[in-house]
């Protein structure tokens, strides 16, 4: 079985996202969020089915979701 991932999808702004969150669970992709205002919706699926959902039209982007850590603020920075 493929690994699943977390992705970030970028909207262009030319579908609604509630249309784009139908299309997307419709190729398999399993939608976390919705974010109306930035345009953004976050979910997880295969690297198949991202390169799939790249091809529906109103996606800008598909990119990997990378965890970001950031220390304590009284930490070191370098």
């Amino acid at each position: 079985m493929p690994e699943k991932k977390h992705w970030i999808i970028t909207a262009s702004g030319d579908r609604s996202l509630r249309d784009l969150k139908k299309k997307l669970t419709e190729s398999g992709f399993t939608v976390d969020q919705e974010l109306e205002e930035i345009g953004i919706i976050t979910g997880t699926a295969d690297d198949r089915i991202a390169e799939k959902v790249r091809l529906i039209p109103g996606i800008a982007d598909v990119s990997p979701d990378i965890p970001v850590e950031i220390g304590p603020p009284d930490a070191a920075t370098w």
